[in-house]
């Protein structure tokens, strides 16, 4: 569960282009799944130390178990952790996955008989509902133990840190440090964003896919989704160094320890781009698995693409032509649209002048160009838009200090601004899950100004006022709002300060 190469699965004989990349995330699964939060082309190779203060890494950490975890997260630590952890994670929707896998789900039954599979035994079905293979069983399910995502899939295989990290030295550690004991930096939004959207979005090299014929099989949809929001709604089971008790923000004070960027905007803006990033990335990946096959039977992969483009109804007269296509030539599908509002607020909040769209330009040229795109030149032109992503990332990381009100009212602008020109309902909603937490406490305007706006927006998109509920917890609105309606909302007053 450490930082691994990427690794593609292998060819399998080519039963038809419809299925053939379905089957071959279907294999049978005969060893430990790899996982691709930490990619051999973003972060340094694994090291997985033996104690803390070690330079050298000697072995492959090495999966633990969720009863290993349970065993002391279930009572009492003191100041800095409790048994909130698990009370939490026992209700969370990701421990419960693999009760999707139930051979009494009758709409698991339908697929299985679609597609031939058995999804308890297939690669692409575990990899997102349940734990690792290589990962020890949960030997019985009570209250507190669930067989679904795991600890360990999130956090890392745990062999080299568990000991370590329950020492009080390990708690100002550098990142980097825990690192390279195989524990996942949750506290980072872009290594956060890349480890949700493995599943959210979709990772080739740990096998986690929903292509299009498992939807056509019957498989829900993937939910746009926005991280701070969703991990919110969940219901976090870990505190924040502010949610602590005074003692250990004291503590950590003394000790210069910053645990991830300053504030919840700055959080989901970085985390915006991660997703976007990994929906770049995917594009990349599958077009290397077309490119290494003879004929391409895996490309085009429809699920890279924004479902819109072919799923939409078609009427006179109809708002898509006014809108515009974003510079895309029309009836050429290209990537899902939901993540580039937040993404490009993201952009905008850092002063760079250029817009995602031009970011994006050189891959989704390639899109145009032809239908779906040449496998070859996907692969070469989706190096420079996952640079410029990266480079965004880099200077929204280091985040503001919580004090910074011109810094947060801007970024509320930026995000207001990408919602009034948002071309499609799921983005706005993934921008006003970001934005309407952040404008309902912000200084820069009036009480009664912020509620208005936020009751306004959160109406129109189908949304608490507080954020956004993933799909598991609240139902998408029966229809979407007309996008005319959707932009007009995110007109916000001008600041008092500004008047």
């Amino acid at each position: 569960m450490g930082q691994h190469p990427r690794q593609l699965p292998p060819p399998l004989p080519r039963p038809g282009a419809l299925v053939a990349l379905v089957l071959l995330l279907a294999a049978p699964v005969a060893g430990p799944l790899q996982k691709s939060v930490g990619r051999a082309d973003d972060l340094p190779p694994p090291t997985a130390a033996p104690a803390i203060g070690a330079t050298t890494a000697t072995t492959t950490a090495t999966f633990k178990g969720t009863e290993t975890c349970v065993r002391c997260h279930r009572s009492e630590q003191g100041e800095w952790t409790g048994p909130a952890t698990t009370l939490h994670w026992r209700e969370d929707a990701h421990s419960r996955a693999h009760l999707a896998l139930a051979p009494t789900n009758e709409r698991t039954a339908a697929i299985e008989r679609v597609l031939g599979i058995e999804v308890r035994r297939t690669r692409a079905c575990i990899a997102c509902h349940s734990h690792a293979p290589a990962e020890p069983a949960v030997t019985a399910e009570t209250p507190l133990l669930h067989a679904g995502i795991s600890c360990e899939t999130c956090h890392g295989a745990a062999s080299a840190y568990l000991e370590p990290h329950a020492a009080k030295a390990w708690r100002f550690l550098p990142t980097e440090e825990k690192a390279a004991f195989g524990m996942h930096d949750l506290r980072s939004p872009a290594v956060k964003a890349a480890n949700c959207a493995d599943c959210h979005v979709g990772d080739i090299g740990s096998g986690r896919l929903v292509t299009h014929a498992m939807y056509a099989a019957g498989h829900p949809p993937l939910r746009a989704f926005e991280v701070e929001a969703f991990s919110a709604a969940l219901g976090p089971h870990w505190r924040r160094i502010e949610a602590k008790p005074e003692t250990v923000r004291a503590e950590a004070a003394a000790a210069g320890y910053r645990t991830e960027a300053a504030g919840p905007i700055d959080r989901s803006l970085i985390e915006g781009l991660g997703v976007l990033r990994q929906s770049v990335r995917l594009a990349a990946d599958l077009a290397a698995v077309a490119e290494r096959e003879t004929p391409q039977v895996s490309w085009p992969e429809l699920s890279l693409h924004d479902c819109l483009a072919c799923h939409h109804e078609l009427v006179l007269p109809s708002e898509r032509p006014a809108l515009g296509y974003r510079r895309h030539v029309p009836g050429r599908p290209t990537l899902p649209r939901w993540p580039l509002g937040l993404a490009g607020a993201a952009l905008r909040s850092t002063g760079d002048p250029a817009s995602v769209d031009d970011l994006l330009a050189p891959l989704l040229a390639e899109f145009d160009a032809v239908p779906f795109g040449s496998p070859r030149r996907v692969i070469i032109a989706a190096k420079g838009p996952l640079a410029g992503i990266d480079a965004a990332i880099a200077r929204l990381a280091p985040g503001r200090a919580p004090s910074d009100e011109a810094g947060d009212r801007a970024a509320i602008e930026a995000l207001a601004a990408a919602g009034a020109t948002a071309d499609d309902v799921d983005a706005a909603r993934i921008v006003a899950a970001a934005l309407l937490p952040a404008l309902a406490t912000s200084p820069a305007w009036g009480a009664d100004e912020r509620r208005a706006a936020c009751d306004r927006i959160a109406a129109i998109l189908g949304l608490d006022p507080a954020g956004m509920s993933p799909g598991s917890h609240r139902p998408a609105p029966t229809a979407s709002p007309a996008i005319r309606t959707v932009r007009a909302a995110f007109v916000l007053p001008a600041p008092t300060s500004a008047r």
